[in-house]
């Protein structure tokens, strides 16, 4: 079993057929995603912290709702619902300033993993022996001292 094998374990190929060009917007949106909580949300934009936590929670509340729209062959009005209440909840505790760090850093996670998974899509595209450049790239944080053999 090749390293491959393993990226593939934790990130896989995606049913879906992108383009190398689709692949990296995906990508720089990502990016700026996270950007958006490492920035704006921990305060450092100088924006208000309420309005951008709201703003995402907004985006988020309306993706998750779509998500559900979406995959269901009849609309239940209750599962829309919940989620409703569920963000309702995180709204209040935003207005309250009761958002915790641990919070944040696991929305930044999360992020974080959607740029992997993008990254992961972009690199399998590429038809490349990715196993030897594994294997290069590991040799070379290894030679810079990043990573003991």
């Amino acid at each position: 079993m090749g390293l491959v094998d393993d990226l593939q374990k934790v990130f896989p190929r995606l049913d879906l057929k992108p383009t190398i060009e689709s692949t990296m917007i995906k990508l720089a949106e990502e990016v700026g995603e996270c950007s958006e909580i490492v920035g704006k949300v921990r305060g450092m934009s100088g924006e208000d912290r309420r309005a951008v936590l709201l703003k995402l929670l907004s985006r988020d509340l309306g993706r998750e709702i779509a998500e559900v729209m979406s995959q269901q062959d009849r609309f239940e009005a209750a599962v829309v619902e919940e989620i409703i209440q569920k963000y309702q909840k995180l709204r209040e505790e935003a207005m309250q300033g009761e958002i915790k760090e641990q919070d944040i850093r696991a929305r930044i996670a999360q992020e974080l993993l959607d740029i992997i998974q993008t990254c992961a899509t972009f690199v399998y595209q590429l038809e490349v022996d990715l196993d030897d450049l594994l294997k290069a790239h590991r040799q070379k944080l290894i030679r810079r001292g990043y990573l003991k053999p």
